[in-house]
């Protein structure tokens, strides 16, 4: 009985990041990324942008970079988001523009359908963990499971390309 015991306590552990994302706690951007807050859900209000490094093809995931001001980096979080039209995910960058994106070129379809661009406020609710080796630019926790919606003083679509 015990093994069983175990299996189950190990599959409910292993599925703890599945299901739809669900909103998470407010918290501000300095404290985000505090050891209390390992492992819970989290939200952020903040601008996303795409990651400082180039596109894998064959990546279905991407970390945006999240951060309090449109005109800061600091504090800033890592944010899962898949790539694809559906919600809580984002478009990768035309094909032209692989090699040579702008934040611009950034749609993040929220979890209502909405699409957003890199200078709209969004909420990102995710569980929180530590990521490893920060360098430049980057962040020293990341949010997982992420939910994204309308954040506070929503502006227009900006144009794209």
């Amino acid at each position: 009985m015990r093994p069983i015991f175990l299996l189950c306590a190990f599959f409910v552990a292993a599925c703890g990041q599945s299901g739809p994302p669900t909103p998470g706690v407010p918290v501000t951007f300095e404290t985000a990324c505090d050891k209390a807050n390992e492992g819970k859900r989290l939200m952020l209000e903040g601008f996303v942008d795409y990651p400082l490094s180039g596109f894998d093809d064959a990546a279905a995931t991407i970390m945006l970079r999240l951060r309090p001001r449109l005109a800061s980096w600091e504090k800033t979080v890592g944010a899962s988001a898949k790539l694809g039209h559906g919600a809580n995910s984002v478009e990768g960058p035309p094909e032209q523009y692989k090699n040579d994106y702008k934040s611009r070129d950034l749609k993040l379809h929220l979890n209502d359908g909405r699409v957003v661009g890199y200078s709209n406020k969004v909420k990102v609710s995710g569980t929180m963990y530590y990521t490893s080796a920060p360098g430049p630019g980057a962040y020293t926790c990341g949010l997982a499971n992420t939910l994204y919606e309308i954040g506070s003083g929503f502006q227009p679509v900006p144009k794209w390309r």
